[in-house]
C-alpha cells in the first residue's frame, strides 16, 4: 500500500505526531512542521476535533496535562483547535517540504473537512470501538492507520475484520501517557504480524527513543512518536514528546537498524569473504602424496587458509584420489584430486 508516495514497507514511515502541541497557534504549528521535515521524517500528524463532539461539558483536565487556566478538558481543547482554514495551510506546507500530511478526525464533520487534502487517515485508539466513525472513514477510500491502545485483543481482531486489507496499517499502542517502559509490550508487534497478516506499526508514548527504534526491529513498518520544539512548553503530550534533535537522532538510529536487518536471508556478505578464506580451513597434505594415492585423515592435516578450488574438511574421508603427486604442506585443490567414484 502506498500513502502518497511513500510505500510502505519500503522502509520504516516516520511521523512526527504533532497533535495539539502547537496549542491552537497556527505560527507555531507552521514551525513545528518545518523542525519535524528538517528531522528527516516521513509525515507529520495533526488532530482535528470539535470540542462539543469530543467531551462532555464538565470533564476534567486530563491528570497528564500540565496546569494551565483551563478548568475542564472541553474548555481546555476549545483553546487548542487550530482553525479550519489552518489545516489545509499545514497541508500544503507539507507538501512544499516533502513529508506527508496526516491528521486525526475525531467526528464526521472533522473527516468531511480534511478530506480534500488528507492522503490518508489516523484512526486514535479511542475511537478504536467507534464503529461509527470508522466506517464513515473507511468509506472515504484512502489509507487507514488505525492505533489499538486500550484494546483487547478481542477487539483488535475485530477491527481488522472491518478495515480493508489492502489499505490498512494497525499500530501497537499503549495508551498511557507516557507508557512506563516495562509496559511498552513490544513483542506484541511480532504476534500482530503473525496473527494478522497487515503491515504492523507502533505509536509509541514511552519518555525516549529506545522503545520506536526496538519496534523497527521487531519489524514495525511504521513509527509515530510525539514532537515538540520546547520541553518547558505546557503542551499535554510534553512528558511523551521528543525534540529536534532527539527526532534527528532517532531517525538515524531507524535508518542504522533496517540495513542491520538486512533481507532475512542467510548469505555470505561481501565483508566475510576475506574471512571466509583466512578463517576456515582446507585439506592439505601432512606428507608426501604419491600419483594415485586415495586421500583419507591419516594423510592430510586441516589448515588455514582457504585456497581456490581447495578441498574442504568434509571431503577428508575417502573421497579423494591425487591424480599427480603432492608435496607435504600442499593444499589439495581440484587441480590435483580427483573424486573417487562411488
Amino acid at each position: 500500500m502506498k500513502i502518497g508516495d511513500f510505500e510502505i514497507g519500503s522502509r520504516t514511515f516516520v511521523i512526527a505526531e504533532i497533535g495539539n502541541n502547537h496549542l491552537g497557534r497556527p505560527e507555531s504549528a507552521h514551525e513545528m512542521l518545518d523542525a519535524a521535515a528538517d528531522s528527516g521524517v516521513d509525515a507529520v500528524k495533526f488532530q482535528l476535533y470539535t470540542p462539543e463532539l469530543l467531551v462532555t461539558s464538565d470533564m476534567p483536565v486530563l491528570a497528564h496535562v500540565p496546569k494551565s487556566e483551563a478548568t475542564t478538558q472541553r474548555e481546555r481543547f476549545a483553546k487548542m483547535r487550530l482553525p479550519d482554514s489552518a489545516y489545509r495551510d499545514l497541508a500544503n506546507h507539507a507538501a512544499e517540504r516533502g513529508i506527508v500530511f496526516l491528521t486525526t478526525p475525531f467526528d464526521r464533520e472533522s473527516v468531511d473537512l480534511l478530506d480534500p487534502f488528507l492522503e490518508a487517515y489516523k484512526i486514535a485508539s479511542g475511537e478504536a470501538d467507534n464503529f461509527g466513525l470508522i466506517d464513515y472513514i473507511i468509506s472515504k477510500n484512502k489509507p487507514i492507520l488505525l492505533s489499538t491502545g486500550m484494546c483487547s485483543e478481542a477487539e483488535v481482531d475485530a477491527l481488522v475484520q472491518r478495515l480493508p486489507a489492502d489499505r490498512s496499517v494497525i499500530l501497537h499502542c499503549i495508551g498511557s501517557y507516557p507508557t512506563p517502559e516495562e509496559q511498552a509490550s513490544l513483542a506484541v508487534i511480532s504476534r500482530m504480524r503473525q496473527r494478522y497478516k497487515l503491515p504492523v506499526g507502533y505509536s509509541d508514548h514511552t519518555v525516549d527513543t529506545l522503545a520506536p527504534i526496538m519496534a523497527v526491529a521487531l519489524g514495525a513498518s511504521v513509527i509515530e512518536k510525539h514532537f515538540l520544539i520546547d520541553p518547558d512548553s505546557p503542551a499535554g503530550d510534553r512528558a511523551l514528546s521528543i525534540t529536534p534533535q532527539q527526532m534527528t537522532r532517532m531517525v538515524q538510529d531507524i535508518r542504522r537498524v533496517e540495513s542491520m536487518l538486512g533481507d532475512g536471508i542467510r548469505a555470505l556478505q561481501p565483508c566475510e569473504e576475506y574471512a571466509s578464506r583466512a578463517l576456515r580451513k582446507c585439506l592439505y597434505a601432512a606428507g608426501n602424496i604419491q600419483q594415485g594415492d586415495v586421500i583419507a585423515a591419516a594423510n592430510t592435516i586441516l589448515l588455514r587458509p582457504v585456497v581456490d578450488g581447495a578441498r574442504r574438511p568434509h571431503m577428508q574421508d575417502r573421497q579423494l584420489r591425487a591424480i599427480g603427486s603432492i608435496n607435504e604442506g600442499e593444499a589439495l585443490t581440484e587441480s590435483n584430486t580427483e573424486r573417487i567414484s562411488g
